[in-house]
């Protein structure tokens, strides 16, 4: 399957979109933690897709996506940001960004838009047993991360 960057400033959103990736059959190659080391591990690495998290400390989603078409035209970036966001993807897409994928991640909406910008079928056997249990995991994962999310803001 494909080789994919995930780009974002929380170590936690990094994990999570990471765990997505993997059981759907993708190769995790780098992760970055701002725009300047997505720019860097994305020249390095050379991947065939890269999740962007628009709001990241030094350089933000935005600016990396335009640096990286700068050196690859052809680079594959889909946007993860909130719906509040909402203006800053579509400058993001006009930059060069393929899509969007909007905050809170979905298992179902993350893989579609990721094997749309692939140009990879949805699986027939989407619904099967292993899947869904995979999906299951996957959703726990994400209610720990947004509670460890809420108590680490409450401190």
């Amino acid at each position: 399957m494909a080789r994919i960057m995930v780009v974002d400033d929380t170590l936690f959103m990094r994990e999570f979109i990471k765990s997505i990736l993997k059981e759907a059959g993708h190769y995790v190659v780098a992760e970055a933690r701002d725009g300047d080391e997505a720019l860097r591990n994305y020249l390095l690495y050379k991947p065939d897709l890269v999740t962007m998290d628009i709001t990241m400390h030094g350089m933000n989603g935005l600016d990396a996506v335009k640096s990286i078409i700068e050196h690859d035209k052809a680079a594959k970036i889909i946007m993860v940001s909130a719906m509040a966001q909402k203006n800053m993807v579509i400058k993001a897409i006009k930059s060069g960004a393929k899509h969007f994928i909007i905050k809170p991640i979905t298992v179902e909406n993350a893989i579609n838009v990721i094997n749309e910008v692939l140009g990879i079928q949805a699986d027939p056997y989407i619904d099967r047993e292993d899947f869904k249990e995979i999906k299951q995991s996957i959703e726990e994962m994400k209610k720990a991360i947004i509670e460890i999310d809420k108590a680490a803001i409450n401190k």
